[in-house]
Order: C-alpha cells, then structure tokens, then sequence
C-alpha cells in the first residue's frame, strides 16, 4: 500500500530500476514487510539518525527503539555510521545499509498477496477511518444519507463538509464508473499530475514553518466483475 511517498518513487518502475537494493534473505524480508518493524526501520532508511533523534520522531519508548535497533543490526539492515562524544557517552548514529530495498512476495510470511495488503494496509486504512471520524465528528455529521439522485443513481453518503469548523479543506469522495479505456487513461494522468502536486508543495513546505498534516490518497482501479463495489448502476460516495 502506498504510505509516504517520496518524489523520487514517482519515477521508479520497480525492482529493476536500479535504485533499489533486492532482498534476498527471508529474515530481512520478515522485518521489512510486518508493518510494526518497518515503523521503527523507518527513521534511518536513507538517512542518519541516532537513537534519540528517531525516538522523537516515532513517539515512542528509547528502550523499545534500542531493541528494536540492535535487532536490525543483527539482520544487517542498519550499520553505524559514526560515534561521536556527548558529556563523556559514546552516541552512535545508524544509517540503512541501502537507501532502497525491494521485498519479493516470495520472501514474505503472508501466504497471499491479499493477505500482505491487507496487513500492510491496515495502519493507513485505520488513519484513515480516524481522520474521517474525526471531521465528522468535529463537523455534527454523523448520521448518513440514503437517496437517488438526478441521474438516477442509488447514493449512500455522509455528505461529508468541504472543511472543518476551523477552516480546514476537506475532499472525500468514492464512487464506481465505466470509462473507456481513453477517458480512464486522462482520468488516471490527472489524478496523478494531482497527486504529484501534492507531494511536490509537502516537499516546499518542509523547509518553511510546521503546516497541517493531510492523508492524501488516490486510486483508480479496474474491478472484475466478481468485484464490484456496488450493484450495476449504483454508485457509493461518502
């Protein structure tokens, strides 16, 4: 699933583009595809940090994080790349041994690939029911509407605000539709020149002072026609 995405993913193709380190053992493979490791395998993926610095960053405990460090150490996923003195303490600061990794599935304990999106998926999927509690929650809308509207079409929908009490923009929207295969191919360049937008002004807003976080998602997927989200003609938008 996708998490947070860096410019730069938006021009790799996949394993082969050169800039990622393939995974050929099963103990690293294990680390890096449970979402509870990886978070904590995160801070130091291409950057250096120390121990401190990425317990801060997480929010969590500097004894869990130490563990949690000297076990990727000893998968050989981390390596220190320098120590230096603090107040007469040795502080170690620890990089990933590659600035990319590519996981094969076959590597992995899920036993299929719906099971590792799904597992993998679940702590985006969970922020995202949170944040959308919340501006409803925030917002006094939280009963949901069953109508028909002018075209015809079966809507269930919360009729989300278009922001929150404080300002805040807000964009839900889900529906199923049939395109041709040009009208999707547009559709799809959009949402990504959209989506491109998005990472492009968090990239210049990083080096400014601290704005508000937003979950960004964007899909636009074929379903078999055992998948439908819906029933042929009706449509769902939240």
């Amino acid at each position: 699933m996708p998490g947070n995405i860096d410019a730069r993913l938006l021009q790799m193709k996949g394993p082969d583009s050169g800039r990622a380190h393939v995974i050929q053992d099963v103990g690293q493979a294990h680390l890096l595809s449970d979402p509870r490791s990886l978070t904590y395998f995160k801070p130091f993926l291409a950057e250096e940090r120390t121990v401190s610095a990425a317990a801060q960053e997480l929010g969590c405990n500097l004894n869990t994080l130490l563990y949690r460090v000297r076990v990727m150490l000893d998968a050989g996923l981390l390596r220190v790349t320098r120590t230096e003195r603090r107040a007469g303490r040795a502080i170690k600061h620890y990089r990933s041994v590659h600035d990319a990794y590519f996981v094969p599935f076959g590597l992995t304990a899920y036993h299929t690939l719906e099971d590792r999106l799904a597992a993998q998926g679940a702590p985006l999927f969970g922020t995202l029911i949170r944040a959308y509690g919340e501006v409803l929650r925030s917002s006094e809308h939280s009963g949901r509407f069953l109508l028909r509207d002018e075209r015809g079409a079966v809507l269930t929908t919360d009729f989300p605000p278009q922001q929150t009490p404080g300002g805040l923009p807000i964009v839900f929207y889900d529906t199923t539709l049939t395109l041709d295969v040009a009208d999707a191919r547009a559709l799809g360049e959009n949402l990504q020149s959209a989506f491109g937008q998005g990472v492009s002004a968090r990239a210049s807003a990083s080096s400014g002072p601290a704005g508000q976080r937003y979950l960004l998602m964007v899909a636009l997927l074929p379903l078999a026609e055992v998948d439908q989200v819906t029933r042929p003609g009706q449509d769902t938008e939240a």
